[in-house]
């Protein structure tokens, strides 16, 4: 490789940062692109996004100059063992975890809390298919640091309320060390043989590895992004075998299987289509490029069948980067992407307000954007039915509703499709002292409770649900209404199968 190749890929990375440092539109941009790969909407990845594409060249770069990759070429298989092992203890860790703590209250979930650290709400959910348990060791990291990160997704909600976090916080960030150091020592020991497409790659992968083992689990959009791009280097640089055109596209096929497997097991650890279609969008672009470039192209039916994969992956690609950089495109009657026919209303979830601020002077906002049907707010949480009078995007409206009512905690607008159905939940207090009367509206941010029942003995309380949002939403909805009725108290919500 050539070294200068990485010394312009930093200035590249740096100029991207000051534009986003200038610009809340770049930002917007860089950050789309983060979510798109390394899922989540916490602007804290896309700062370590572009730290890691900074820094790492850079790392390569004074590993060539001083002849360092010489003294790791001798350790270079011992270094990828390393990496790949410790990979999957770390994934394994994280269902391990989450076998526990579902066997502990007799659920696979999903569940969610909610907690209070120096007068900043935040909430969590943890399920199979994006595992949140494993993030409270970053708040463990931020405690010994003495750091106070407001307006960060940190893990505390779960530190707050899974038993030993610290010690659950030490293998996985001793996990993280291993795969760390391994992969930078290992992808240096072969910079010079490798090009800088495989750099590029595998640093993706092994960043990718490290968001998700704390921040998704194995069966996150973040981790199938991983798979696929360490896949993708393994297959170009170890596997030889004489049909480079299968080899091109083994890591699709990889995360195909990942996929029928989601289907065929009675779990929810999927759901993560927009993975699907950015995965398939760069493996093809790879397979059609490398395909050309070897002269092995042709019209083939196989080739006619990938490119209208290709090209219909490209389509959805693009909508969601737009999605991910500046939030769903709302339209009277119609909900982009899915070109179906959707009521002429939409729905719209709010959180991170400040918890004082009145339902009407939010209302006064929303209404720029539609006449408001219906709406309610809970503590930070707000919920309203409008009927669009414009197509716009939900990041218009979270831009706005940032400016006009700042808060310590993250603010997040999501589109929901007014759609009502029946949910049921369970509550447990882990207190004697509750009242569900108290604290539960009959009617609240788009539910209306059918029917409750409290099991004082097991300090538990199962509601069923009308509900007119997706049941993450709802789930936050609950423990909203109840932290805002003035329960303060350590709290689980767990939706039933």
């Amino acid at each position: 490789m050539n070294r200068k190749n990485l010394l312009y890929f930093s200035a590249f990375v740096l100029i991207i940062a000051l534009f986003s440092l200038l610009s809340d539109f770049f930002l917007l941009l860089v950050h789309g692109a983060s979510q798109a790969v390394f899922e989540g909407n916490s602007i804290g990845k896309t700062l370590v996004m572009l730290f890691w594409f900074f820094f790492l060249p850079l790392i390569s770069f004074a590993c060539i100059k001083f002849n360092l990759y010489k003294k790791l070429q001798p350790f270079s298989k011992k270094l990828l063992f390393f990496f790949l092992a410790f990979a999957v203890l770390g994934y394994f860790l994280g269902l391990l975890q989450f076998s526990l703590i579902a066997a502990e209250f007799q659920s696979f979930g999903p569940f969610a809390t909610i907690a209070e650290k120096d007068g900043v709400l935040s909430w969590q959910a943890s399920k199979l298919s994006h595992n949140h348990f494993p993030k409270a060791s970053l708040y463990v990291v931020e405690s010994f640091l003495g750091l106070n990160l407001k307006g960060f997704d940190d893990g505390f909600p779960w530190y707050s309320f899974i038993s030993d976090p610290e010690l659950w916080a030490f293998f996985y960030l001793l996990i993280e060390a291993v795969i760390l150091f391994a992969g930078i020592l290992y992808i240096n020991s072969r910079i010079k043989e490798i090009s800088f497409f495989d750099f590029l790659v595998f640093s993706a992968g092994l960043l990718a590895v490290l968001i998700s083992v704390l921040d998704g689990g194995v069966a996150s959009g973040a981790a199938m992004m991983a798979i696929f791009f360490i896949t993708l280097y393994l297959s170009k640089n170890y596997l030889k075998i004489e049909n480079r055109a299968l080899a091109t596209l083994l890591p699709l096929m990889v995360i195909g299987f990942i996929g029928f497997a989601d289907v065929v097991v009675p779990l929810e650890i999927g759901n993560n289509f927009y993975a699907s279609a950015i995965i398939l969008f760069f493996g093809l672009s790879y397979y059609f490029f490398s395909e050309k470039k070897a002269g092995r192209l042709n019209f083939s039916l196989l080739n006619i069948v990938l490119a209208l994969i290709f090209f219909s992956s490209l389509f959805i690609t693009a909508e969601e980067y737009l999605e991910f950089s500046f939030g769903r495109e709302i339209q009277p009657g119609y909900l982009a992407l899915t070109f179906q026919e959707k009521p002429e209303n939409a729905g719209i979830f709010v959180y991170g307000l400040p918890a004082e601020l009145g339902k009407e002077k939010v209302d006064a906002k929303v209404k720029a954007f539609g006449e408001i049907l219906e709406s309610d707010k809970a503590g930070w949480s707000y919920y309203a039915l409008i009927q669009p009078e414009r197509n716009f995007r939900t990041g218009e409206l979270e831009v706005l509703l940032q400016k006009k009512f700042s808060s310590d905690s993250y603010l997040y607008v999501e589109q929901v499709t007014p759609m009502k159905k029946i949910e049921s939940y369970k509550i447990l207090w882990f207190t004697d002292d509750f009242n569900s009367d108290d604290l539960l509206r009959e009617e609240f941010l788009a539910s209306k409770i059918i029917r409750k029942t409290d099991n004082l003995e097991e300090k538990s309380t199962e509601i069923v649900l009308e509900e007119k949002t997706p049941y993450l939403w709802q789930m936050l909805s609950v423990l909203s209404e109840i932290r805002n009725n003035g329960f303060e108290g350590k709290v689980l919500v767990i939706k039933k199968s």
